[in-house]
């Protein structure tokens, strides 16, 4: 007899013996198979549903892992924008919004910033815009989720300024090369080489006392009655990740006082 055909007589005689008896008596005899005959290929199937199982929750835990490296990810790059965003000092109890620069527009020498905020997150047009160092510039225009930055090397960019340490005003203009200098000086005024410069009280943009960069130039105009400073800002803003948006609009009243005199 062939071993196909005694595995054949086998498995007919279990049947046989299964199927003979009451309800109950199959019962026990189905038991008793389960826990000796039959118990290494139960044991087998319990192994393999419990792969499948196990192989199912790894890949939920996988696909966990995964969300949780995304956060995690988010998370840190909110720390590191931050860390970057410490202010080195005082700009006073304003309202203020971290943005990203994500593009520029413009020549290279007269490029503007384009920031990933706009109106959405409260950000209006002629708003300053600093970073961790000093002054950057203002809001050109803004849209929904946009908006756009004249930065103050940019040809079109005037800022009344003053020196930090005797309150000498000028006027901060850059030329179509993003050099930076401070004119109007009157000849002959206290104005020395590596004197801070900073925005004035007269400016239209920002508050007075914020930093914008370093005397490193006097050069005498042509009318021999002013001359202008070179200055070397603390920020380029060529160089930079993050801004900071100031939400400051400074108290013009007086501008309509005078208006309605004329």
């Amino acid at each position: 007899m062939s071993r196909q055909n005694i595995l054949y007589a086998v498995f007919l005689t279990l049947a046989l013996i299964l199927y003979l008896g009451n309800t109950e008596q199959r019962l026990q005899k189905a038991r008793f198979l389960s826990k000796t005959l039959y118990l290494p290929l139960i044991s087998s199937i319990n192994i393999i549903e419990n792969l499948f199982k196990i192989k199912e929750e790894n890949q939920l835990l996988v696909k966990e892992i995964a969300n949780k490296t995304i956060y995690i990810n988010k998370l840190e790059n909110q720390l590191d924008m931050f860390e970057k965003i410490q202010v080195d000092y005082i700009f006073g109890h304003y309202d203020f919004c971290l943005a990203d620069i994500i593009g520029y527009s413009g020549n290279f020498e007269e490029r503007n910033l384009i920031l990933n905020k706009g109106s959405i997150d409260d950000i209006k047009i002629n708003y300053p815009v600093i970073s961790t160092e000093g002054i950057i510039g203002k809001i050109l225009s803004v849209s929904p989720n946009y908006a756009v930055v004249l930065p103050y090397t940019h040809a079109k960019f005037k800022l009344g300024v003053m020196l930090e340490k005797n309150n000498l005003q000028g006027m901060l203009e850059s030329d179509i090369y993003g050099n930076t200098y401070m004119t109007l000086i009157k000849l002959g005024s206290d104005i020395n080489l590596g004197d801070v410069v900073v925005t004035s009280n007269i400016s239209t943009i920002f508050p007075r006392d914020f930093p914008v960069g370093v005397v490193t130039r006097l050069i005498e105009s042509s009318d021999k009655i002013h001359m202008d400073a070179k200055i070397s800002g603390f920020t380029n803003p060529a160089c930079l990740d993050h801004v900071i948006v100031l939400k400051y609009e400074k108290d013009k009243n007086y501008e309509k006082e005078f208006g309605d005199r004329d």
